[in-house]
Formats: structure tokens, sequence, C-alpha cells
């Protein structure tokens, strides 16, 4: 057991793994319902918008994760309302928003200069989270499960039918800018633990790990988070015994317990198969 209390022994490492769960688990709950309604162009658009906000506040002066969340929930709502507009596809509403998002950014550095701790924007830093983003990661979590709990069934319906979740009363463009607002906001706690480019690893990864070893969207629903949150402890394990760097060797658990879940998935589905009789001559 020294083995496992060991990294407890230090507060900033106390304080990663409070994160990792935070964000594991926020992430992986949202991450079924962005795996269930393929909205997974829209988390990367919107992982993307995260760089730019958060540069240009560090750029002036301002935290980078309060710029990073507004940035993602300007995008978030730019996004829901074209997609609102029949005549302008989903593919087409996001890869508007993300180059205006990139655009935006690079003018305004331009201007103020790149920010020096660029590398962790990109990459992550979830050692030197403070308690201000242990904070923001229980606030990211309280809202996901607001939104599965308050909209989680309409959510779920409009993945596999708009038309007829329309029918029943429910409102799907709004049922788009809730998920993707509560998107942003996970999303934004996930660039401390680990960056922009990383951050889908932990949005994705888990859900659809999720999604290949059980069939009902209630199992995926506490199965993604627990995977989330085994992949940011595991990760921070890793990283602490073998001296790597710990936002990718979170996210390459997360990524290695879907090829698990890919060689396991198949061999479940034969085993439920049933066997055919042989017919009576």
């Amino acid at each position: 057991m020294d083995w496992l209390l060991a990294p407890l022994d230090y507060e900033f490492l106390q304080r990663a793994l409070a994160e990792a769960v935070l964000m594991g688990a926020a992430c992986g709950l949202l991450g079924v319902l962005v795996v269930l309604r393929g909205l997974s162009y829209a988390g990367e658009s919107l992982s993307h918008a995260l760089l730019p906000g958060a540069a240009i506040a560090v750029a002036v002066g301002a935290p980078a994760v309060g710029g990073a969340v507004l940035a993602a929930v300007a995008a978030a709502i730019l996004v829901a309302v074209l997609l609102r507009r029949p005549d302008i596809g989903q593919d087409v509403s996001i890869g508007i928003v993300l180059p205006a998002a990139f655009a935006v950014g690079v003018i305004v550095l331009s201007q103020w200069g790149t920010p020096r701790d660029l590398d962790s924007l990109l990459f992550g830093s979830i050692l030197a989270a403070g308690p201000a983003d242990v904070q923001l990661g229980a606030a990211a979590l309280l809202l996901a499960l607001a939104i599965i709990v308050v909209a989680g069934r309409r959510m779920v319906l409009a993945s596999f039918d708009r038309s007829f979740a329309r029918v029943l009363g429910a409102r799907p463009g709004l049922l788009d800018a809730v998920l993707l607002a509560g998107l942003a906001l996970a999303l934004a706690v996930a660039l401390r633990g680990v960056g922009t480019l990383l951050v889908l690893a932990l949005l994705l990864a888990p859900p659809a790990t999720a999604r290949l070893l059980v069939p009902r969207v209630a199992t995926m629903l506490w199965l993604s988070p627990l995977l989330g949150v085994t992949s940011g402890i595991a990760g921070l394990y890793l990283s602490y015994y073998a001296d790597l760097a710990a936002s990718p060797s979170i996210a390459l658990v997360a990524i290695g317990l879907f090829v698990l879940a890919l060689g396991v998935a198949p061999a479940r589905r034969l085993v439920a198969r049933p066997q055919a009789r042989p017919r009576a001559a």
C-alpha cells in the first residue's frame, strides 16, 4: 500500500488528483451526450477555441481559465445559433466558428505578443493546479450532473430522432445550446489538466469505450465518468512512478482503455450471441 499512498504526501499531487477526478467525471458525463449526438466535431472546435481565449487572457494579464471559458462559451453560443438555421449544416456551422475564433486570437496575439506559458495551454499542467482550479472543476461537475438530471432524457431522445423529440415538446436547438455551454465549461477545466491538444482524449475516449462495452445509455452514463476518473488517476500514478509528463500520461491511459475495449467488445458480443441449433433432418 505504500506505493499507493506515497504520492499523497505532496500537497500539489493531492490537488492534481482532485482535479483529475473532477475533470474525468465531468468530461466523461458530457462526453456520452457528445458521442450519442454526433457532436465530436463540435467538441474538437470548442477545444481549439479555448486556446485563443486563454492566450488573450494571459496576454492582457487576466486568468487563462477565465479567458478560455469566455471564448468557449461564445463559440458554443455561435454554433448553437447557426444550428438553428435549417439551411446551414452542422459541419458548416462549426467550420465557420472555429476559423473565426482562431483569427481573433491571432490578431490579438500579434498585438500583445505570445504568452510565455503557451506550452501549458497546449499540453496542460495539472501538477500546477491550485485551489481555484479544483473549485472550478467542482462547478463543472455539478453543471454536468444538472444537465444530465434535468435534460438528459430529452437530449438522448433528440440524439436518435430530433423530429420526434419536437413532437414530444422538446426543443433540440435549446438542448444543443445547453449541452455546448456545459461542454465549454468542462473543456475549460480540462485546459489546466491536459491542454487544448489532448483534451479530446478525455472527452471522447471514455464514452467511446463505454459504448463498446455496454449496450444501454443509462449504463454508459455511469461507466463513462468512471473510466474518465480512472484515466486521470492512473495517468497521474504512471507519471509519478515512470517519470513521464502528466498530461500525456492521462491521455494515453484513456486511449489505452479504448484500445483494450476494442479487443474485448467483439469477444463479448461473440459470447453473448446465441448459438444456432442444428435443424432436425
